[in-house]
């Protein structure tokens, strides 16, 4: 699969693209959501990780803006400032799973299995 990881701790974001590629997957890093919107113009990805707050906007701005660029890819929103409001604005708006920081690593590979079954998520790079 083709993930794309918009993070903006450099520390989580290297972690995640770390683990990512040695699942045997392709991943990419943007640290705002404008970096994100310009990527996606270019790229199709599978999957989107992306951090609810970021310096330039908040996820349930962004994800129509993404789902825009290409609405079959799927999102999973991660936080570590979780609260109910915020957890129902962006499940309403159809992500695959929302993710409390610290990110559960096997709970994370298992998702990653689970698509990777599914043929339309195979080598799609």
């Amino acid at each position: 699969m083709k993930i794309l990881i918009i993070e903006d701790t450099g520390q989580v974001s290297k972690f995640l693209k770390l683990k990512i590629e040695k699942w045997g997957h392709k991943a990419i890093v943007a640290e705002t959501g404008k970096e994100a919107l310009g990527i996606i113009e270019t790229e199709i990805f599978d999957l989107i990780l992306l951090d609810i707050f970021l310096p330039d906007t908040i996820a349930y701005d962004l994800i129509p803006k993404l789902k825009k660029g290409w609405s079959g890819m799927e999102i999973i929103t991660m936080t570590g400032h979780s609260s109910r409001d915020v957890e129902k604005k962006v499940r309403s708006q159809g992500i695959l799973y929302y993710m409390v920081k610290p990110i559960d690593m096997a709970e994370l590979k298992s998702i990653f299995q689970h698509m990777a079954k599914n043929p339309k998520y195979r080598n799609n790079y």
